[in-house]
């Protein structure tokens, strides 16, 4: 049972590609990973459909969609006190 994995907006994907190289491979090796499994050990839900799982000083925050077995990734950021508005 494997989901798709899109991305929110071109925004994300600039500044996955303004990322360290190092910090890049971890976090999109977490992310193709959630294809196998959205919901892994660590993983908070903040809402009905949203999640957040966290990659070092990273935060992922992304939306399951079971009916169309998709994941939407909202945002992707250093952890702060803006990470989640």
């Amino acid at each position: 049972m494997k989901y798709t994995i899109k991305i929110a907006s071109k925004r994300i994907e600039k500044h996955l590609d303004s990322l360290p190289q190092k910090e890049y491979l971890r976090i999109r090796s977490k992310i193709l990973s959630l294809s196998n499994n959205p919901r892994p050990q660590g993983v908070k839900k903040i809402s009905d459909r949203v999640h957040r799982v966290r990659i070092g000083n990273y935060r992922v925050i992304y939306s399951i969609f079971e009916k169309e077995k998709t994941i939407l990734i909202d945002k992707v950021a250093r952890r702060d006190e803006s990470t989640y508005k």
